[in-house]
């Protein structure tokens, strides 16, 4: 047979074989893919599921700083009125009356 022809059977071969490897390793790469997004999406569901779980174990204690907040800030104001009225009434006040 002619030297090129066999030549050309080689390097269709190898050009077989190459390909067969590069359609694994693109499968691989495929594959790797698929299970990152899986595990990506398994970490978002647990990270909503342990904000979730946060925020009910919190919420009472939330809620009782909040009305306490609440409590102080009445406290304060019903402070400042009185500090008017004594003011007012210091400055209305005359001696020897």
């Amino acid at each position: 047979m002619d030297p090129q022809i066999e030549e050309l059977k080689e390097l269709v071969r190898q050009n077989i074989t190459l390909s067969q490897e590069t359609n694994n390793i693109v499968h691989g790469m495929r594959s790797a893919a698929r299970w990152s997004r899986l595990f990506r999406m398994v970490w978002i569901v647990a990270i909503l599921i342990a904000s979730g779980a946060a925020y009910l174990y919190f919420a009472p204690y939330l809620e009782q700083i909040i009305d306490l907040y609440n409590q102080a800030s009445g406290a304060l104001e019903q402070l400042r009125a009185f500090g008017g009225q004594a003011t007012n009434a210091v400055q209305n006040f005359t001696p020897g009356q």
